[in-house]
């Protein structure tokens, strides 16, 4: 015989139904302590540090003759912590911005826009950047796609460790997805870093040998991943290395609306 249904039977299922509603307000808790850190970040923090090198500049043009070559050092080691500090600070507003802030989408040609992107980066003569096949056209947010294609040329310049360098981009088509393809001939990424790379502020080098801060992967896989692509990577070490991404050829993000990444 079936159990009879009591009271206590249906407001345990009711209070099993409702366990949801915590992790939604939590959600939403977790969602205005980041807004409030932002805002912190924007004003709080950043208008002190200009301040700070405002005062640094004036030092080092109104009394560099004061200074002795120690001193002189100092306060070029102090401008470079300011910078890289504002950097920082930058990166990290630039991080909260993806998928919050949007704007109009419009066609753009790759194949036109990767040209410009890598003659902006001025890029020494023993660096060479080749497109080894014809770039599609998409529609999307210009700004985000550019942020993509700057930050993985950038690493794969910045890092060189070779007299020439050499770098590739490439383009196939898998089902409904283009997959890019960025490659270079530097030193190359061990397996246990592969990760790691991809979270905030986590580098591989020493801060003070390259300015970097850590965020341009972290915006790169946040963005490709807002679009409901994918990024990885393949590297060996000596050789160098393949970053890949996909982007859908019918691009699916829109404001307040973020798909789930595709499948590895």
């Amino acid at each position: 015989m079936d159990k009879p249904c009591t009271t206590e039977d249906v407001t345990e299922q009711k209070n099993t139904q409702e366990t949801p509603a915590p992790s939604t307000n939590e959600a939403e808790r977790i969602r205005q302590e980041f807004k409030d850190f932002v805002y912190i970040i924007s004003h709080d923090l950043k208008a002190p540090l200009r301040a700070i090198k405002a005062l640094t500049d004036w030092l080092a043009a109104d009394y560099a003759d004061k200074f002795d070559d120690e001193g002189k050092e100092q306060l070029k080691l102090l401008l470079s912590r300011i910078s890289r500090m504002n950097n920082l600070l930058e990166g990290v507003l630039e991080y909260s911005r993806i998928g919050r802030v949007t704007e109009n989408r419009t066609s753009m040609d790759l194949s036109k826009l990767v040209p410009e992107i890598i003659e902006s980066l001025a890029l020494p003569a023993s660096m060479h950047i080749t497109i080894e096949n014809p770039l599609p056209v998409i529609v999307s947010e210009q700004t985000r796609i550019r942020q993509v294609f700057q930050h993985l040329l950038s690493n794969a310049t910045r890092f060189m460790d070779k007299p020439e360098g050499f770098v590739k981009i490439g383009c196939t088509e898998e089902g409904d997805f283009w997959k890019f393809s960025v490659s270079d001939n530097g030193p190359g990424i061990e397996e246990r870093h592969f990760e790691k790379i991809f979270r905030l502020f986590q580098t591989l080098q020493a801060k003070d040998k390259f300015e970097t801060t850590g965020v341009g992967l972290t915006l790169v896989k946040k963005i490709v991943e807002l679009y409901g692509g994918r990024v990885w990577l393949t590297s060996k070490i000596g050789e160098g290395t393949t970053f890949f991404f996909t982007l859908p050829k019918q691009m699916s993000a829109v404001a307040g609306q973020i798909p789930q990444p595709a499948a590895t």
